[in-house]
């Protein structure tokens, strides 16, 4: 490539450019400088680790100071007390529950209704109001050696008041003797009746504050002169004010009574008398008018001419209000006696605690005996055509479930409260739970008709307990009322 010299390259540039000068100058941005510094990284070091393992023979305590303790007790003490003490008054958690509490059962105990009691006192009876509302509780001594001259009381909860309080009945009733079995009107919420160990009757209107006793029985020959063992109220169809119902006693008598003109009177009466049994039911005594002590009763739902009785000796028989046969008494009474029996079932082999008619059946009806039978009858034929056994300790008293036909439950003298469901299992009860930590047996049970998830049973500790159930207990299934009626029917 030829050499270009400076004048050529000159001349290149346009004439702007010629006769400009150019001089040297430094620029406006200095050299950066650079230096070396130590890293933020912090030094290391090694350790013994603390998990290394005392040797026995060290004293782990050597440097334990007795009075240094003491003197941190003192301070911290009355702050600690102060916290535990709002704690246990505290209600934040109340209705907290950890997930390692939540039971697998259908069974919950909601409530549990106790008062200062004399440690041979129990709860001998409950009973619901009509509404479903409130709950009555009646006391008795667990053991009469002569005639019974205890102070006793019907108390009363009303669980849905603002002043609830489970350990403060919001009534009592005094009473001069024990009270073996009372029973609220199922149509008039104030009305409720008691009947007490000397075998009076008492009628009393809560609503009336000041004096709410209506009328009493005396205590007379012909009147009961035993504990009353059941007392059923007997309704009348389009009638919704009258006050008549009928009891029961160990004396073997079965009384109907009419409020009327401020007193009791005595309407109509039947008695079990040992010698006009049934011939195979018949027994042997000494005694010429020998009485069958009677322990429960009930009328038909569907027939209420039709009524079956518990006796002491475990008999089980089908009686009518219409029968027209007198009894073989010879002591005296102001009305005509007469025998109800027409029929016997297959006995018990313990003493009979409770019978109940079925409410979705005319012919089924329930019974449990101390000799821990459950067992299940039709009115078509003298033997049961279910039984069912518990293992240990007799039955106090057992109820259908308002709501489904083949659910029965009932208390027992282990302590035990059981909820039997015979479409899964006739064979061992669905649910089993205890009903009181303290060593007590089961007196009474009662369903709450209006609440069908509400159960109330009573011990001999004295303690009234309100269940609650869910689950399966309480889910109604079609064809369960027919299958009732068909097991009923298979007669041997």
């Amino acid at each position: 490539m030829p050499k270009t010299s400076t004048d050529t390259i000159m001349n290149s540039f346009p004439e702007s450019f010629k006769g400009r000068s150019n001089r040297e100058n430094y620029t406006q941005t200095e050299n950066s400088s650079s230096a070396e510094n130590t890293c933020q990284i912090p030094e290391r070091q090694n350790i013994e680790a603390q998990t290394d393992a005392v040797k026995g023979n060290e004293n782990i305590y050597g440097d334990f100071h007795v009075d240094t303790l003491l003197t941190f007790l003192r301070k911290v003490t009355p702050l600690i007390c102060s916290v535990l003490e709002k704690n246990s008054k505290s209600k934040a958690f109340d209705r907290y529950k950890l997930l390692s509490d939540v039971e697998s059962t259908s069974i919950s105990c909601l409530h549990v209704l106790e008062k200062a009691l004399a440690s041979e006192f129990c709860c001998s009876s409950i009973s619901w109001n009509s509404v479903g509302t409130a709950i009555a509780a009646a006391y008795s001594n667990r053991d009469h050696k002569n005639w019974c001259e205890h102070s006793s009381s019907v108390d009363l909860w009303s669980l849905r008041r603002m002043d609830f309080d489970r350990k403060k009945p919001n009534l009592t009733l005094e009473t001069d003797c024990c009270i073996t079995c009372l029973s609220f009107h199922p149509d008039l919420p104030a009305i409720i009746v008691a009947g007490k160990l000397n075998g009076e009757i008492l009628l009393w209107d809560i609503s009336k504050e000041d004096d709410p006793l209506l009328a009493s029985t005396e205590i007379a020959l012909f009147n009961h002169r035993e504990p009353i063992t059941g007392l059923h109220w007997i309704l009348h169809y389009g009638v919704h004010n009258k006050i008549e119902f009928v009891s029961c006693s160990l004396d073997g008598k079965i009384l109907i009574w009419k409020y009327e003109d401020g007193i009791l009177k005595l309407d109509n009466g039947f008695l079990i008398l040992a010698k006009q049994l049934p011939g195979n039911f018949l027994i042997k005594t000494s005694k010429e008018n020998a009485e069958i002590g009677i322990t429960s009763m009930t009328i038909n739902s569907e027939d209420p001419n039709i009524f079956v009785i518990g006796t002491e000796g475990g008999g089980i028989f089908q009686c009518v209000f219409d029968s027209l046969v007198p009894a073989s008494y010879t002591g005296f009474s102001p009305i005509s006696l007469k025998s109800p029996i027409n029929m016997g079932f297959e006995r018990h082999k313990g003493q009979v605690t409770s019978v109940q008619f079925s409410p979705f059946s005319r012919n089924v009806f329930l019974s449990s005996g101390s000799d821990g039978e459950l067992r299940i009858y039709s009115l078509l034929q003298p033997k049961p055509f279910l039984v069912l056994q518990l293992p240990n300790g007799g039955i106090n008293a057992a109820q259908w479930s308002p709501i489904r036909p083949l659910v029965l439950s009932c208390v027992c003298n282990n302590g035990q409260f059981h909820v039997w469901d015979l479409k899964s299992d006739d064979k061992s009860p669905v649910e089993s739970l205890p009903l009181s930590i303290e060593k007590s047996y089961g007196l009474s049970i009662q369903n709450n008709k209006e609440n069908p998830s509400l159960v109330a049973t009573s011990s001999s500790d004295g303690i009234i307990q309100i269940w609650k159930l869910s689950g399966s207990v309480l889910i109604v299934e079609t064809g369960e009322e027919m299958l009732l009626q068909a097991l009923s029917k298979n007669i041997d």
